[in-house]
């Protein structure tokens, strides 16, 4: 049935306020809700997750110079009493004297002592009467949603009635909500199945949408820690006593928060949800409800659609017998036998096994909860009450299962391995691998070596605060699956593990070695190929004299680039304190080094190399079942070099010393086991008549990684420009698609592997 043909069950702003704001809220209710600042301290004291609150402003005089100076890089202010979203704003990050904001706005401290000054004048009260400001922490959304946008921190919206969530939806960020979860704003929302916690569809400010901007499916997500997020919100109404309320909670990457209460919660939860509000409501009017656990179960209950599809799909009982093979669905699913007691009045399980009070349990295809307690037992790990499995008819004389029937391993190893694929993309995008090998003070060393080319550059890197013991038994958790892409994620928990080793060792006599590891060691055999590679096309050297373009022409040529191939949500940085010229991460951000100017043959190349081969394969990647072609397989980075590299040199253009660049990187990074860093400078220089730019720019990039470039050793990643050149020139000779290679970032070793993934879609993204 059509919702809004439904009206009689829509609950309208009249009804609310008349039959549940005005019956179950009283005055003191909604003060206390309306208060930021005491509802904050009100649920951190009683164990509920919040984000840290950093400071309080009350007046003007707060609002100094010092003030401003002693806020941290990230934050977020709002008012204390605010409503729908209004005054708030989100700063990632702070470069020299501006605030950058989630939309990538900068602000300066002028407009922060207005903003504040408007917020203190109650410009964004409930009341319309003066204000606090709140400055909070900024909280990183957990790495799942991911998959639906990249901007903003989604929320989860749970409306509460008599201790039972009875209505949830995600609000989901957009660019044109500028990085807010606000519906009016532009924001996506998703309703949300309360028994599964996956989402059931999307509205887009009045209309219903199947899909995110960027093409993810608006029904599927699953919400991670839904259990915790319904507990949260159930203990929050028995904890206020406001009788309907709204609860705003978000996934950070440090658990479930909650943002804030709301007495007056609004009512477009109907149209996500697709589902009329005002019957949920009456469904659990009078019921008596003890605690927050009893309220979440009856939501569980009587609001879960995928129960009652699943009920409709399968109208007849299973037959089990007194012993039976069973899937108990924890985090690492376990199959065991179960014996099935006529007599018992409980459930009972093994210490081993146990998870909680609530068995959740799969038996002959048929997934049911059930209330277990934990015992000590001898010969059995799991006893089931007879009276507790009405679903089922029990035969006594049915002889056991032996194994677990194929169809439930095949749906388990399924869903083992979708889980593997969340997990080590969720590891492996923590590690920012460049922004710790890329040298932080690059600019003076290179002043400093270029007026003195027997100076020794010494490099400095950036701190890591990442836990990798934590990374390290996380992997060694992933299980082995017997399923045939299991390979693919076997060979990127390997990649993962030499990452977090090459980390590790920046600056240290480690390093080289993990180099290596990660990335190959570039052979004497590689080395002569490159030498050969010059001496074939040195005759037809030719110097790039097309026209000269500065960095604010260049953004601009990327800009219309992007917006031709609909790609205009990707956004372009200016980056100062950076190796490469341009640069494009996993982020949708193409930084570009400030200062930097372009021949116009080369940006040409550039457009084909960064966004044509790096944004495309990325893109196409997110449309894949798997996140993993998204992140990238093992070893994809050869491939993805090299077809950036066959990409550029396929325009035909003359890039003068650019063209031999890879080539040259290869000499560089094999005689960098040789020399320091001054001698390979000068080697290259008076070798290959090539400018201080480049020979600077070779020498940085395999001697990156090193304290002091005295020592001996290079850092190997670059090499594979060339390596994976010659690797894709193979891959045509023999009759290989370049299209193949389009679907996601992949290596050509992968394609056997990725022919076997089912839903595989076409690349979208083609030069």
């Amino acid at each position: 049935m059509n919702f809004f043909k439904r009206a009689s069950s829509i609950l309208g702003i009249n009804a609310r306020n008349l039959h549940y704001i005005a019956k179950y809220n009283t005055a003191t209710n909604k003060k206390f809700a309306d208060d930021k600042i005491f509802t904050k301290n009100f649920l951190q004291s009683r164990g509920i997750g919040v984000a840290k609150l950093y400071q309080t402003v009350k007046n003007y005089r707060e609002l100094t110079p010092e003030f401003f100076a002693a806020l941290p890089d990230s934050f977020v202010i709002k008012p204390n009493r605010g409503f729908a979203g209004a005054g708030i704003l989100v700063i990632v990050s702070k470069k020299g004297k501006y605030w950058i904001t989630a939309s990538g706005k900068k602000l300066d401290e002028e407009f922060l002592y207005r903003h504040c000054g408007e917020i203190v004048d109650g410009k964004y009260s409930i009341s319309g009467i003066s204000d606090s400001v709140i400055f909070e922490e900024r909280l990183d959304p957990h790495p799942s949603f991911r998959k639906l946008s990249d901007v903003g921190l989604s929320d989860v919206r749970i409306v509460a009635f008599n201790n039972v969530p009875v209505m949830a939806m995600l609000r989901v960020p957009t660019h044109e909500s500028e990085g807010k979860a606000n519906m009016e704003l532009g924001a996506i929302a998703l309703g949300i199945d309360i028994g599964t916690g996956k989402t059931t569809g999307g509205a887009y400010h009045s209309h219903f949408v199947r899909k995110m901007p960027n093409g993810h499916r608006t029904e599927g997500f699953q919400i991670p820690y839904w259990d915790e997020v319904l507990a949260a919100a159930a203990k929050i109404q028995s904890l206020s006593k406001i009788g309907f309320v709204g609860v705003d909670i978000v996934i950070a990457k440090t658990g479930v928060k909650v943002l804030e209460i709301n007495a007056r919660s609004g009512l477009k939860i109907q149209i996500a949800n697709r589902v009329p509000l005002k019957r949920r409501l009456e469904k659990v009017a009078d019921l008596k409800v003890l605690t927050p656990e009893d309220g979440v179960e009856i939501a569980k209950t009587l609001f879960s659609q995928t129960a009652k599809a699943q009920e409709e799909e399968k109208p007849g009982k299973p037959v089990i017998g007194v012993t039976e093979m069973v899937v108990l669905n924890l985090e690492k699913p376990e199959t065991i036998v179960a014996k099935i007691d006529l007599a018992s009045e409980t459930n009972k399980i093994s210490s081993k096994y146990y998870a909680g009070q609530i068995l959740d349990v799969t038996i002959q295809n048929k997934r049911i909860k059930l209330p277990v307690e934990k015992v000590e037992m001898e010969g059995v790990d799991l006893i089931l009450a007879g009276k507790f499995l009405t679903d089922f008819y029990i035969d006594p004389n049915k002889v056991a299962d032996k194994k677990m029937p194929e169809i439930v391993k095949a749906q388990l190893d399924a869903k083992m391995i979708k889980n593997i694929d969340e997990k080590i993309c969720e590891i492996d995008e923590q590690i920012k691998l460049l922004s710790y090998i890329n040298p932080r003070n690059l600019v003076e060393q290179k002043a400093l070596f270029l007026a003195n080319p027997e100076f020794s550059p010494r490099f400095f890197y950036r701190d890591c605060d990442l836990d990798f013991d934590q990374m390290r038994r996380e992997l060694k958790r992933i299980p082995e699956v017997n399923h045939v892409l299991y390979p693919l994620f076997a060979r990127k928990v390997v990649e993962i593990e030499q990452k977090i080793n090459l980390v590790e060792s920046v600056g240290t006599k480690d390093f080289v070695g993990a180099s290596r590891d990660m990335f190959g060691a570039v052979t004497e055999r590689i080395y002569k190929e490159a030498l050969q590679f010059l001496q074939t096309h040195k005759d037809t050297f030719q110097e790039d004299t097309s026209p000269e373009l500065d960095t604010k022409a260049t953004e601009q040529k990327l800009k219309d680039f992007l917006r031709i191939h609909r790609l205009s949500h990707w956004k372009i940085k200016i980056l100062e304190n950076t190796v490469a010229d341009i640069q494009v991460t996993k982020k949708h951000i193409i930084f570009i080094r400030k200062g930097a100017k372009f021949r116009e043959n080369r940006l040409k190349a550039l457009l084909v190399h960064e966004i044509g081969t790096h944004v495309f394969r990325f893109e196409n990647g997110k449309l894949q079942p798997f996140r993993i072609l998204e992140r990238g397989t093992a070893g994809y980075l050869q491939t993805e070099e090299g077809l950036a590299v066959w990409n550029q040199n396929k325009l035909g253009f003359d890039l003068g010393e650019k063209f031999f660049t890879p080539a040259y990187q290869i000499i560089a990074i094999y005689l960098a086991k040789k020399f320091s860093f001054q001698d390979l400078f000068h080697y290259l220089k008076d070798t290959y008549e090539m400018s201080d730019e480049l020979a600077w720019k070779l020498c940085v990039k395999a001697k990156r990684g090193l304290r002091d470039t005295q020592e001996k050793g290079a850092f190997t990643k670059d090499a594979l420009y060339f390596i994976g050149l010659m690797e894709l020139d193979k891959f045509i000779e023999k009759g290989g698609n370049i299209e193949d290679l389009y679907i996601g970032k992949i290596a050509i070793g992968d394609l056997k592997l990725v022919e076997k993934m089912e839903d595989v879609q076409p690349a979208k993204f083609l030069l």
